[in-house]
């Protein structure tokens, strides 16, 4: 949904948290003025628009090569702070048996380093992901962990590519590059390159390229559920990552998403994983 310089609190809030409000305000003010946002500001908006208070929802990762596919199903627990910025995020898996009781815990931390940990049933142990390990798989997908976590936009260099069709809408296309080669490493890749509606600024497209500029994988993204009480808020139901070589594609699917019901703080605390 995965150790990197992250910035303070002060700075990543200016790039998705509590002055998601302010952006959206600006950009209303600059596009009303006939000024057009940078590619910075379209970034931080799309951003903006998938911080949801509380959400859960059934689950279904699947993971195909060629014929060949294995589906994990389970539940997702995401909780967006009181700060606004940080979000956190638990997969719970259930089937099939070999997996049944895993559970991967995503807190995003504005003050610090993101933290993560995997919960083993075999071993009933917990073990902590490194953030310089954000590039790993998520449970054998092509999806890393990083690609399932919110990026700060301050660890970017944004730059605006030419405006494109996508489906039955318009997409600005921003060209965001890793600001130091720390921050490559750890999340994997040397550029990507995201298509978001001009319409609500949800990203349907993200493009991945390795050290050498090659794109090595694809994400579509669709499926958005606004989120009632929320204005311009949504829940992405459908990711499908597809790696350029060798025929795999992973999926991962929302279906029941609950926005109503707010989460227990609780529910997110590692120590509790193997609950």
């Amino acid at each position: 949904m995965m150790p990197i310089a992250h910035p303070s609190p002060a700075r990543r809030a200016v790039s998705i948290g509590v002055a998601a409000a302010l952006v959206v305000l600006c950009a209303g003010a600059s596009l009303a003025q006939g000024t057009k946002l940078d590619a910075q500001q379209i970034f931080e908006r799309s951003a903006a628009a998938e911080k949801v208070a509380d959400w859960r929802a059934a689950s279904t990762l699947e993971i195909r090569q060629g014929e060949r596919a294995r589906v994990r199903s389970g539940i997702v627990y995401n909780k967006l702070q009181a700060n606004g910025i940080d979000s956190h995020r638990l997969f719970r898996f259930q089937t099939p048996a070999d997996v049944a009781g895993t559970a991967v815990l995503v807190h995003e931390n504005a003050a610090s380093q993101d933290d993560l940990w995997i919960y083993f049933p075999s071993m009933a142990k917990t073990r902590r992901i490194l953030a310089s390990n954000k590039k790993d798989s998520f449970m054998g997908s092509d999806f890393a962990y990083a690609d399932l976590m919110a990026q700060d936009s301050q660890d970017f260099s944004h730059s605006l590519l030419p405006e494109e069709a996508c489906g039955d809408a318009r997409c600005h296309v921003v060209q965001s590059v890793p600001r130091d080669a720390k921050t490559a490493a750890s999340l994997g890749y040397s550029k990507v390159v995201a298509s978001i509606r001009t319409r609500d600024f949800t990203t349907v497209q993200v493009r991945y390229f390795d050290r050498n500029g090659v794109e090595f994988k694809r994400q579509a993204i669709s499926g958005y559920v606004p989120v009632a009480g929320q204005p311009g808020r949504f829940v992405a139901t459908r990711r499908e990552m597809v790696a350029s070589k060798g025929g795999r594609r992973s999926v991962l699917t929302l279906r029941d998403v609950d926005s109503a019901r707010p989460l227990q703080s609780d529910l997110f605390i590692e120590s509790r994983l193997g609950q």
